[in-house]
């Protein structure tokens, strides 16, 4: 069942309908209709931009035009989200390897992901590129969004220095929800304090707790001792992910996917 990301003025609650033509969202129609050509009575799930309701709506197909898709709605469905918000840090790496992050980041969970400058990344964002660069990434953040069926598209924002991500989280410890802020370091000690963090988070969960998780993972260089110094002078959990070094990317999968296994 393909999925789509429609504009909340386009639906209309009274008729049960959603009008979805070249003109309101061109780029949307032609994927259905050029890409994968859709056809009458085929089955739609659209999530509502912008994000304000907790459920999606099951449509179906009722008539194909040159310019316009109409789709009847049928149910209201449950979004597939985390009970938790979880927002990732991560290091800047090579193009390729970013936009895979990106990519299984969406797909496993996150809220919003924001590229980390650090001392030892050896790639960077070149300044005047940065906005074709995370505008591309928002691509990519759709994409995944609609491939795996998430409510919300996730934000990947403007870099941003370590330094200032240190600040920003000492800032915001005793603010609102129950925080926790999570570097992954590959020196870390051993992995039963990440369980016994992601077991406390669980059963906050479980309590009807808010939680609000930042997973902070490094770059191909790993983080310098003085990085790993001022994370725990800003009160950050520095955690393990098992004895083996992993690439950066294999890092970031892994933390997530322990995450939504274990808080889904």
């Amino acid at each position: 069942m393909h999925h789509i990301f429609v504009n909340e003025n386009i639906v209309d609650l009274a008729n049960k309908s959603i009008s979805l033509s070249i003109e309101n969202d061109g780029e949307t129609f032609n994927h259905l209709v050029k890409s994968l050509r859709i056809k009458e009575k085929e089955k739609v799930l659209c999530s509502i931009v912008p994000f304000t309701t907790s459920f999606d709506y099951l449509c179906e197909v009722s008539d194909v035009d040159d310019d316009k898709i109409m789709l009847t709605i049928l149910e209201k469905t449950e979004s597939r989200e985390l009970p938790v918000s979880i927002n990732l840090y991560q290091g800047i790496s090579k193009a390729d390897k970013l936009e895979f992050i990106v990519e299984k980041a969406v797909e496993l969970g996150v809220n919003s992901i924001t590229p980390l400058a650090t001392e030892y990344c050896i790639a960077k964002i070149d300044d005047k590129k940065s906005d074709k660069k995370i505008d591309r990434f928002n691509k990519i953040a759709k994409s995944a969004a609609e491939q795996s069926k998430r409510h919300i598209i996730p934000e990947v924002k403007e870099p941003m220095n370590y330094d200032d991500l240190m600040k920003l989280l000492k800032d915001n410890a005793n603010k609102g929800d129950a925080l926790y802020n999570l570097l992954f370091y590959e020196n870390a000690s051993e992995i039963s304090e990440t369980k016994r963090i992601i077991s406390e988070m669980k059963q906050k969960v479980l309590s009807g707790t808010s939680v609000k998780i930042n997973v902070i993972i490094g770059p191909e260089g790993g983080f310098s001792e003085k990085e790993i110094e001022m994370a725990r002078n800003s009160g950050l959990y520095i955690l393990s992910l098992g004895d083996r070094i992993l690439r950066t990317e294999t890092a970031a999968v892994t933390a997530l996917s322990i995450l939504m296994y274990e808080i889904s």
